[in-house]
């Protein structure tokens, strides 16, 4: 009985790390073939130094701090790749901060499946739904040459919690 218990949960466990895994693919590119686009995600901690800002390389980052997630997408087929889903991920923990995205157009989710223009309203409520509830954004790509690449930005807080 504690097996059977134990193997379901497990069971559970990896169903929710695929579906986790699925939610997350990205690109999402139509009709090329998944290996077209190559993704390098970057993040760097924001700082400050007689009024310039400064980019420099993050490994760890303390609640409070502002980082940059850049995520660069480069088509590395011969043909032109359409519909790409350019996402960035808004990890747990962390706060995207508004009109941080680049390029200009971004949308957001807070459940990882529907995307909406930024700032998110709630459809019952018809309030601004704070970023703080933001787990992903995404910008739609309608074509990216061959050999072409674009650079997705935003920045982020790490929480206070």
């Amino acid at each position: 009985m504690v097996h059977i218990k134990f193997f379901n949960r497990f069971a559970l466990f990896l169903t929710a790390l695929f579906l986790m895994a699925s939610a997350n693919a990205a690109p999402t590119a139509t009709p090329a073939k998944k290996d077209a686009v190559q993704i390098n995600l970057e993040l760097f901690k924001v700082t400050s130094k007689d009024g310039k800002e400064t980019l420099v390389g993050a490994k760890e980052a303390k609640p409070g701090e502002t980082l940059e997630y850049r995520a660069t997408y480069k088509n590395i087929s011969k043909a032109a790749v359409r519909n790409l889903a350019a996402t960035l991920p808004v990890p747990k923990g962390m706060e995207y901060l508004i009109k941080s995205a680049s390029p200009a157009g971004a949308e957001a989710t807070i459940d990882e499946v529907t995307f909406a223009p930024i700032p998110l309203i709630d459809a019952v409520k018809k309030e601004v739904i704070p970023a703080s509830q933001y787990r992903a954004l995404r910008w739609k790509v309608s074509e990216l040459g061959a050999n072409k690449s674009i650079v997705v930005s935003a920045r982020m807080k790490v929480s206070q919690q």
